[in-house]
């Protein structure tokens, strides 16, 4: 369980990552977190550990922290990647997402605000900021998304409920009666047919539906 996990935070302002790993250890209480300033130094860690949450700054010293998203994800695709930046715009948001963060939290919140987001990891709810969420949903606002062009059939639209909810494949296997290698395959069609990446944009893109209502 990741409440049992450990954690890695990249951030090279150090008052900055005491107060990250602060919030984490607020959130997670006996997790172990290691805290390192560079992209040189995070890699060294992620060779060596399967790290279950990643807290990444985007602009580090010597490199971007899209290159640790990605070692992040190829180590350990269950690792809750969650980017920790000033950066509020769409371009570094997307992008953060497609290269597999599962989060995306503005670090001028106060203490509270991050411990609350990454609390419902636990839930399997995504650490998305407000204005991170706000902006997904613009996103598939723009699209001008209907229910009905989404073509997705009644199965798929019960799979779209409960992983938006964050239920894991498993859990909705075991909700809808299904193997869960149906259920992979159901949300592998979802996310062709509402051009999505991940499970926060899944999210997303229900609440816009009207498949699920927003926290």
């Amino acid at each position: 369980m990741i409440e049992d996990g450990i954690a890695l935070v990249v951030e090279d302002n150090l008052e900055t990552q005491d107060w990250l790993v602060s919030c984490v250890a607020t959130a997670f209480s006996h997790m172990v977190i290691s805290a390192v300033d560079t992209v040189a130094g995070a890699s060294d860690l992620i060779s060596s550990k399967n790290f279950d949450l990643a807290l990444i700054d985007l602009g580090l010293p010597d490199g971007s922290g899209l290159d640790l998203i990605k070692l992040l994800k190829a180590k350990n695709a269950d690792c809750h990647i969650v980017v920790a930046t000033i950066y509020d715009d769409d371009k570094n948001l997307f992008t953060a997402l497609r290269a597999g963060a599962k989060g995306y939290i503005l670090k001028d919140q106060d203490e509270d605000k991050i411990v609350s987001y990454l609390q419902g990891i636990k839930q399997n709810r995504p650490a998305l900021s407000a204005a991170s969420s706000a902006r997904l949903i613009d996103h598939f606002n723009s699209k001008g998304m209907e229910l009905e062009q989404s073509q997705l059939t009644p199965r798929e639209i019960e799979v779209t409920r409960l992983v938006a909810k964050g239920y894991s494949v498993e859990e909705t296997a075991d909700l809808l009666e299904l193997s869960p290698d149906t259920v992979k395959g159901y949300v592998k069609n979802i996310y062709k047919k509402l051009d999505v990446n991940n499970r926060s944009e899944v999210t997303m893109a229900a609440i816009k539906l009207g498949l699920v209502e927003p926290e």
